[in-house]
């Protein structure tokens, strides 16, 4: 209910600050984690990301964005071939980008850029151990700082696939074992996720941007 309330107060901010009618739609697909500085290394851990967009005009290429998705993060080891083992932390969270958007047009495609920071609303976390459900001894912080950056390529004026990277920029967990306080990767764990998502626009009109 909170992040509803926010969503539509951010919502109704970018209407009456734009005085134009805003676009928006939603967007699903999959997505790669890992956790930088959790020792466990690579892009292993996949899950999916699903939401609503909107976005609005400030100008004819210049648009600002406001998504809410939920998405799964995290990482994981791929399982031992000798002794049959996996570890691996899964959290859920609800993101919301708030992006400055541009648009790029040719006459064979049209491409909109995207770059801005995120709040992440922590849902749940837990450790799979072998496969049972264990609680995570140094819970991860109920919020998510970072940024986004993005592409997207539009097969029409309804359909879209975008490319996302993002990175945690403050820690979302408290390193436990620090060697060197002054390093800022020491400082804790950092959320990075690469998503391939499928797009969908509501409405009419002749404009091809969202």
């Amino acid at each position: 209910m909170r992040l509803a309330f926010v969503f539509c107060c951010c919502l109704f901010s970018l209407n009456f600050f734009g005085q134009k009618e805003f676009k928006g739609g939603i967007v699903f697909g999959p997505t790669t984690t890992q956790i930088s500085g959790d020792g466990l290394g690579g892009w292993d851990k996949f899950g999916l990301s699903a939401g609503a967009w909107v976005n609005i005009p400030l100008g004819d290429k210049l648009g600002l964005g406001l998504s809410m998705k939920y998405i799964n993060k995290g990482s994981r080891t791929k399982r031992d071939t000798l002794t049959n083992q996996s570890f691996g932390f899964y959290l859920n969270y609800i993101d919301v980008p708030l992006l400055l958007t541009y648009d790029v047009s040719t006459k064979k495609s049209q491409l909109t850029f995207s770059i801005g920071p995120y709040v992440g609303i922590m849902m749940n976390q837990k450790i799979k151990y072998n496969g049972a459900d264990l609680a995570i001894d140094i819970p991860f912080n109920e919020t998510d700082i970072g940024a986004q950056l993005g592409i997207a390529y539009w097969m029409s004026q309804k359909l879209f696939v975008e490319f996302d990277v993002a990175t945690s920029v403050l820690p979302t967990r408290p390193n436990p074992s620090k060697v060197n306080p002054g390093s800022y990767y020491e400082k804790g764990t950092y959320n990075q996720t690469l998503q391939l998502l499928i797009g969908l626009r509501f409405g009419g009109g002749t404009k091809e941007k969202p």
